[in-house]
């Protein structure tokens, strides 16, 4: 009966075990809850809300076709409503009731612009002939067809990441509830018209683990019966014959021996210790398969035993507060994608001088004097690019606080050479649809000791031009240093700017000038003049209530003969850029300077105003 119940208990084990594997593979349910739609129409962009990308927790799986091109980007849901503007789309929802997707076209009609009563001076405007009526209806027809041609999203800094594929694009994502998903062609064609969402489904089998656990304790009950059953057999030697109904008649015994018989003992025990290691190896062997099997499923066990789950991450205090807090312009990982197509884009057009390409990420001073230097260039091989743009290491990442346009940004960025000074970008964003145009870029001075200002996730306020709460308001800033580099200690703003470090009064400074007039020929005379910048002035607040203000400032250098028959020769630069060698008449000759200061705060008497950081450049030469 012994080897009947092991058996049996084999059996049952077998079928425990293999029913628990099972429902965790062959019978356990699909691991994701997928989601198609068909979008019937034509709108250019679908967009996908992160609330509906978290219809079900976990990472989202995107499939998108129906189109030549599918390309996908996700972005805060603010920025993409924002860069869409007024073009059409399909919105996406999901019906919780029905668990499908769904979609309706949004429209987005222009802002209706407010009635405005002409005046007098308009009104006979508006009297003009029916040929100037014609053309003014031309010129608005095209002007209102450029401004709602649909843009190409492809590439637009606003996206923190995109992607695209021919045909069919699959993209895993895990985006939270503020981030939304847009789907689109080429901005013309219609949007792929095949969308499927899914997200991995959690299913329990509480039961798999305990039957698994089940089945190998009773495995090992089987087998202690089993091993019971040999170890009985042993012991009687197999089955007992019957004794004879009748008894022989015994013999009489043997007379007794004085020598004691030879003990067995010695062959019993060596059976024994065989058998006993036999035993022992078979019970370690089924308990190491039971803490195999048992190990298979840790999770469900505790699951099913009761054992408290781990707690889920919840939402903290500061967590909610810190999504309250304004956005920053753009992240890290933006700034860093950003950047790189800065220099790439800096790199190649500075080699081939090609303006058009170089408008695509300048814009303002910066723009300016490259332009220049491709200009001289151009005229004169012999003559340096301008200054790479560093892509290596961003040193400082400084966005700007706000949800709203224009949005601006400061990065200090460096390249491995130790021994090259670190360029200061400051970059502005007009609108949603424009990408960072790069208004200025500066070296920052040596050994300088940079403000401390905000880490990249929480930004900085940008500071009004007109802002009184400074030593000095920053729309101001740039006019009062030209005018110490005319006037040097004569200048009223003086004492409010430190002396030291100052790398650029001391080229073009008040001291350098006299020194250039007294060595300048006497039958020409040399003056100078200066006037603000047409740079936009841009202010970033520090953690001590100070300002990091970048400006611009212009210098004009005036060269003419005093003496009937004498002339001027230009050189260098400005005899490339001028195209004159000599003349009588007399050359003026622009120069433009990018300047980056820390102003510190008006209750701060003590501090001055430091030069951070500078870029001077020829940007014109003519001749009088």
């Amino acid at each position: 009966m012994r080897f009947v119940f092991a058996i049996v208990a084999f059996v049952i084990a077998a079928g425990l075990i293999v029913y628990g594997i099972a429902q965790r593979t062959v019978l356990a349910p699909d691991d994701r809850v997928v989601s198609n739609l068909v979008i019937d129409g034509d709108a250019a962009y679908t967009v996908i809300d992160g609330s509906v990308l978290n219809s079900f927790p976990g990472q989202q799986r995107l499939r998108a076709s129906g189109s030549d091109v599918v390309f996908a980007a996700y972005a805060r849901s603010g920025d993409i409503q924002a860069w869409l503007g007024t073009e059409p789309y399909n919105s996406v929802a999901y019906d919780s009731e029905e668990e499908t997707l769904t979609s309706e076209v949004i429209e987005n009609p222009p802002a209706e612009a407010e009635e405005v009563l002409p005046t007098p001076d308009e009104e006979a405007t508006a009297e003009e002939g029916a040929d100037g009526e014609n053309a003014d209806e031309s010129a608005s027809e095209g002007a209102t067809e450029e401004e709602t041609a649909p843009p190409a999203p492809a590439g637009s800094d606003l996206w923190l990441d995109e992607t695209s594929a021919e045909n069919s694009l699959t993209w895993t994502v895990n985006v939270p509830d503020d981030i939304s998903l847009l789907l689109a062609s080429d901005g013309t064609e219609p949007a792929p018209s095949a969308v499927s969402v899914s997200w991995p489904l959690s299913h329990s089998t509480p039961f798999a683990g305990p039957l698994i656990i089940g089945g190998g304790v009773l495995l090992l009950i089987g087998l202690g019966l089993y091993i019971w059953g040999l170890i009985h057999m042993r012991r009687t030697r197999g089955p007992r014959r019957k004794p004879p109904q009748k008894m022989p008649k015994l013999p009489a015994p043997p007379r007794a021996s004085t020598q004691r018989p030879r003990a067995l003992e010695p062959e019993t025990t060596a059976k024994g210790r065989r058998s006993s290691r036999k035993i022992i190896a078979a019970l370690a062997l089924a308990g190491a398969s039971s803490v195999l099997l048992a190990g298979c499923v840790p999770g469900e066990v505790s699951e099913y035993f009761g054992e408290a789950p781990l707690p889920s991450p919840t939402t903290s205090a500061s967590a909610q507060a810190e999504r309250e807090i304004t956005p920053v312009a753009v992240t890290e990982t933006q700034m860093e994608r950003i950047v790189a197509d800065i220099g790439a884009v800096a790199a190649d057009a500075d080699a081939n001088r090609n303006n058009d390409l170089l408008k695509t990420r300048f814009a303002g001073p910066a723009l300016r004097e490259r332009e220049a230097n491709y200009a001289v260039r151009g005229a004169d091989g012999g003559f340096e690019a301008p200054d790479p743009i560093p892509t290596e290491n961003i040193r400082i990442d400084l966005p700007e606080a706000t949800d709203t346009w224009p949005r601006r940004v400061l990065a200090v960025v460096s390249s491995d050479d130790e021994a090259t000074a670190p360029t200061v970008l400051v970059l502005i964003q007009e609108t949603p649809r424009e990408n960072y145009l790069v208004h200025y870029a500066m070296r920052l001075q040596a050994d300088i000791d940079f403000p401390a200002v905000a880490p990249p996730s929480v930004g900085a306020a940008v500071i009004a031009p007109d802002n009184r709460l400074l030593a000095v308001e920053p729309q101001t800033v740039g006019s009062q240093y030209a005018d110490i580099l005319a006037n040097g200690s004569e200048s009223p703003a003086f004492p409010l700017f430190a002396e030291t470090p100052d790398g650029l009064r001391t080229q073009v400074g008040f001291e350098e000038k006299n020194e250039r007039r007294a060595n300048f020929p006497q039958t020409a005379t040399l003056e100078f003049s200066n006037a603000e910048g047409t740079g936009t002035v841009v202010g970033f607040a520090t953690n001590e209530s100070g300002a990091i203000v970048a400006t611009d400032v212009i210098e004009q250098e005036t060269a003419r003969p005093t003496e009937e028959g004498a002339t001027v020769n230009p050189e260098g630069r400005v005899k490339a850029l001028s195209g004159v060698s000599s003349t009588g008449s007399g050359i003026e000759t622009t120069y433009a300077y990018q300047l980056l200061f820390y102003v510190p705060p008006s209750t701060a008497e003590s501090e001055q105003i430091v030069l951070l950081g500078y870029s001077q450049g020829l940007i014109s030469a003519r001749e009088l």
